[in-house]
């Protein structure tokens, strides 16, 4: 269980609903919402005595938000990235923490993970839209830096130039990677105007157009190096290669960069998709779902995956992103209907286990079985799709869906400075990911912002 103190629940702030005990971060008041209304509307209720209007409880709670987004993130970045700079890896974001043993630990896909950074890059982003200060740009430029050093820019390997290996550790691309990585490069590239950012997203996007992609309109997951080889399947978070290539395009105005989009989102509205709403895992070019597996004597993903049907809200992110900003650029509604079915499936899950599993599969009797791991990523990932759903459609559900997931974050989230290793840690389970923490700010920060704005 988490070490900060126990609350009752998600608790949707300035409304009128039945009492409920609610604490938000640490040195924050306990208060209760009350169904009665005084003449500013709405009150909060603190020792017994009316103490806050609606819109002061709602500013409390952004408030909240801001305070325990920026307490993850800054643990990400104090303690989890490699900041010295004779490192071989400094800038990058060492992923996976054990509070036992005191120490990261170098496994699975590698030590610092390109994505990782990414993601802790985009939370930082999110950080300094709201608060202004240098500090979280200048992290960023360091994360780029590290980013930058794992893309390959060898003018005579045309196999490899553009691309980016997972890790120092590992020999095969990730190729959401590449995606993930270029989006960055934009960004840093609109608040920079340094031509390099731009010139890199290009050479990623051109590798992606070159190598990667797949006959059913997605992309290869993994392409293995030394065997010139990409894996047989594609992944549910190809939408992060469209959220991309439409950055791109926009900044390049090339249509051979936009091409590639209305494939996609075909492929993931339609064979991509179970018809309950979540997108499968990942998918062969014959449209078999599949899930990767992991070649453990080769320390490389499976060339053709393993025959099962898995789904994962986090992955769901992605393609539902995507087709929300497809339907706004093209008008398709069944982009945006194919977004809000798995949008409404992440919700009932969320509703009907308590918390979004890392991974669910699809049993004999046809039902989705999760696999009891909390993931406390998931719900950074879903308020990012609920907030462009909310902007799209104005549907005050998807509103109080982002609040709902975002008290729970809170409870998952450690307060305790004498444990520099853990303070401002979000964890569920007995590691701590670095990447987990970074989404789960990124989520945090993003609604701040946008509660704000309303």
């Amino acid at each position: 269980m988490p070490a900060a103190a126990p609350w009752a629940g998600a608790c949707p702030l300035g409304r009128s609903v039945s009492p409920a005990l609610c604490r938000y971060g640490a040195g924050l008041p306990e208060f209760t919402l009350s169904e009665a209304e005084g003449p500013a509307g709405p009150t909060a209720l603190y020792g017994g005595a009316a103490t806050m209007t609606s819109s002061q409880a709602d500013a409390f709670f952004i408030s909240a938000l801001r305070q325990s987004g920026i307490q993850a993130l800054d643990w990400v970045l104090r303690f989890a990235q490699d900041t010295d700079p004779s490192s071989p890896e400094h800038g990058g974001i060492r992923n996976v923490y054990h509070p036992l043993r005191r120490e990261f630990r170098r496994g699975g896909h590698g030590l610092c993970l390109t994505w990782s950074a990414c993601l802790a890059g985009f939370a930082s982003l999110s950080a300094y839209d709201l608060t202004g200060d240098p500090f979280y740009l200048d992290r960023v430029r360091l994360i780029g830096q590290y980013v930058k050093s794992n893309q390959n820019l060898d003018l005579s390997d045309s196999l490899r130039r553009g691309a980016f290996v997972v890790s120092r550790d590992r020999r095969f691309v990730d190729v959401p990677d590449g995606s993930w990585a270029g989006n960055l490069f934009l960004h840093l590239y609109r608040r920079t105007r340094e031509q390099e950012y731009l010139d890199r997203a290009k050479l990623a996007a051109d590798w992606l157009l070159r190598q990667a992609r797949m006959p059913h309109g997605g992309f290869t997951t993994f392409y293995l190096l030394d065997k010139e080889q990409p894996v047989a399947y594609s992944h549910g978070s190809d939408g992060q290669h469209g959220l991309f290539l439409a950055n791109l395009h926009q900044e390049t105005r090339e249509e051979r960069y936009v091409e590639p989009l209305p494939p996609l989102a075909d492929m993931l509205s339609g064979p991509g998709q179970h018809p309950r709403g979540p997108y499968y895992a990942s998918l062969r070019a014959d449209g078999t779902p599949v899930f990767e597996g992991w070649d453990e004597k080769e320390g490389h993903p499976l060339v053709d995956g393993i025959e099962k049907t898995v789904t994962g809200p986090r992955q769901n992110y992605y393609a539902a992103r995507f087709l929300v900003e497809q339907h706004q650029r093209d008008g398709n509604e069944r982009y945006l209907e194919s977004a809000r079915r798995c949008a409404e499936w992440s919700l009932d899950l969320f509703h009907r286990e308590g918390y979004f599993p890392e991974w669910l599969t699809l049993n004999d009797q046809g039902a989705w079985q999760p696999d009891g791991a909390v993931d406390v990523a998931s719900p950074g990932a879903m308020t990012r799709l609920w907030l462009a759903l909310h902007q799209v459609e104005d549907d005050p559900r998807w509103l109080e869906a982002c609040r709902e997931v975002s008290a729970w974050t809170l409870r998952w989230q450690r307060h305790q400075p004498h444990h520099p290793d853990l303070h401002g840690a979000i964890l569920a389970q007995p590691l701590v990911v670095a990447y987990y923490v970074s989404f789960a700010a990124w989520g945090l920060l993003e609604l701040a912002q946008y509660l704000g704005r309303l």
